[in-house]
């Protein structure tokens, strides 16, 4: 079959605009792409970001008072001119006036398109972030190590992602932030990690693999560089609650949204720290701050202030776990500003508008 890769668009979501590139390999096809869970406040979530990319949209988190990460391939060919950051937001209806423009832009250079791996992007910010608006702290390699270890003995929604995207495959994007949990998955079970009966240590090192076993939920469209939070148990009394971002959104399958047998690719930050930190002016630090929120408690509900139509998704047949990517091959599409217009319409609001005064 074939590897199939989007640029993010308003997270939480699946694509909906055809490719424009595709890369050979065996197994199934790969697509950035949240649906189930629920919806967040920002508060929830004050590291969540939306960007606007010239006509696509991705999704991104705060690391720091200057610095945003979102995936690579939502960046690839843009200029630092061609990209706007929202910042403490939860209603896409608020995006007018609150744009920050970005002044430098850099992806990892051993970024591959075809594998996603070395799938990040380091943004520096212009102009100041909102008051509610603050970073998380990045994950390190120990943590790292203990994280691997709770992939280990499968540990239940030990995962925290949110996002703007589509609430189940094929359908709209999400007017107000969502959020959902997921398992982690070894990289000795991953379908993306394994080939031929063992792990390929190059994608192991590149991507966290997380999905739910039992409930159909996960990321979709829209996702595509959106932050991937674990609670350091070590650190959970501490100010922040020991809330690390371990993984920004890569890929799903593109047989669909929110798949159990079919896990969510990550990129996995820890490995990709160092060169984090030498491209910050003045390097990398961990930001001091305080979470109000206990985000790992599911049983938490939050209603947006509008009311949401309410959609019943189809039922997803579950899919052959795919086999590890390719290494080389073509790019990828992405869902358009003209596509996003047309969404926002159908949903009552006009984010066309918003970001014609934006851009």
């Amino acid at each position: 079959m074939r590897i199939k890769q989007w640029m993010a668009v308003v997270s939480l979501a699946t694509a909906i605009s055809p490719m424009t590139a595709m890369a050979a390999t065996e197994g199934a096809e790969k697509s950035p792409r949240i649906v189930g869970g629920g919806f967040a406040p920002i508060s929830d979530a004050p590291w969540q970001v939306f960007l606007e990319v010239g006509n696509f949209v991705c999704g991104g988190a705060i690391i720091s008072n200057d610095y945003v990460l979102t995936a690579a391939h939502c960046v690839e060919g843009a200029s630092a001119s061609n990209i706007t950051v929202y910042a403490g937001i939860e209603d896409l209806n608020d995006l007018n006036g609150n744009g920050i423009a970005v002044s430098s832009v850099l992806s990892n250079p051993n970024y591959n398109s075809s594998s996603l791996t070395a799938d990040v992007s380091l943004i520096q910010l212009a102009g100041a972030l909102p008051s509610n608006a603050k970073p998380i702290q990045l994950v390190d390699a120990s943590e790292q190590a203990d994280l691997d270890n709770e992939f280990a003995v499968a540990e239940d929604q030990n995962l925290y992602v949110s996002g703007w995207g589509e609430t189940f495959t094929n359908s709209s994007i999400s007017r107000y932030l969502k959020r959902t949990y997921l398992d982690g998955v070894s990289d000795t079970t991953c379908g993306w990690t394994r080939s031929g009966g063992g792990v390929v240590q190059a994608f192991a090192d590149a991507y966290i693999c997380a999905n739910d076993p039992q409930v159909p939920t996960g990321i979709c469209s829209g996702d595509s560089g959106g932050p991937l939070v674990w609670q350091d148990p070590n650190h959970a009394a501490d100010a922040d609650k020991g809330y690390r971002l371990v993984g920004l959104v890569s890929f799903s399958s593109t047989d669909g949204c929110a798949l159990t047998g079919i896990e969510d690719g990550f990129t996995q930050l820890s490995t990709y720290r160092d060169w984090i930190s030498n491209n910050m002016n003045g390097g990398y630090s961990n930001p001091n701050v305080s979470f109000d929120a206990d985000i790992f408690d599911a049983s938490r509900t939050y209603t947006p202030p509008a009311d949401i139509p309410t959609v019943t998704p189809p039922v997803n047949d579950t899919p052959t776990t795919p086999t590890t990517p390719a290494t080389s091959g073509g790019g990828g599409g992405a869902i358009s500003l003209f596509e996003l217009v047309l969404l926002s319409f159908l949903l009552g609001f006009s984010i066309y508008s918003r970001r014609r005064f934006l851009s």
